[in-house]
């Protein structure tokens, strides 16, 4: 091999590695992106009518809305997870505001009187709303199971 194909060779390999690491955080969101919000309280136990603080991360790689009649529902855990019925919306259901990629987004609500055992939250959403249009359910994000005394 001659010397300037060695130094090709070596130029050629730098350049690769540089661009490799230059685009790898790119490459890992784009790989490894997350399909979910995580949704999480403050605490692992509380009583009925006590104040839940809620919060939600959004590393899912797009946006995602919430709707104004239904932002959340409680669940009960049970032999699997049972919704408590809701009274029906007296409002237009439209999206309330979005998460975008790469935020957060905190949220306090108070407890409703429910039996004592496991529960979860629900929180509806969709990622292709439109501002002024109803708001259509796509998909469901469950935040962590906690204790209701």
């Amino acid at each position: 091999m001659h010397r300037k194909d060695i130094v090709f060779s070596l130029i050629l390999i730098i350049f690769i590695v540089f661009t490799f690491f230059r685009f790898a955080k790119d490459l890992k969101k784009y790989f490894m992106a997350s399909t979910s919000l995580i949704i999480t309280t403050e605490k692992a136990e509380y009583l009925a009518g006590d104040n839940l603080r809620l919060k939600i991360k959004n590393d899912s790689g797009k946006e995602f809305c919430f709707s104004t009649c239904y932002p959340y529902f409680i669940e009960r855990k049970e032999e699997g997870w049972e919704r408590y019925n809701y009274v029906e919306c007296k409002q237009i259901n439209i999206h309330n505001g979005c998460i975008q990629n790469e935020k957060e987004k905190a949220f306090e609500l108070t407890l409703p009187k429910v039996e004592a055992g496991p529960h979860r939250l629900v929180v509806p959403v969709c990622s292709e709303c439109k501002p002024g249009e109803s708001f259509k359910e796509e998909t469901e994000f469950y935040s962590n199971e906690f204790l209701i005394k």
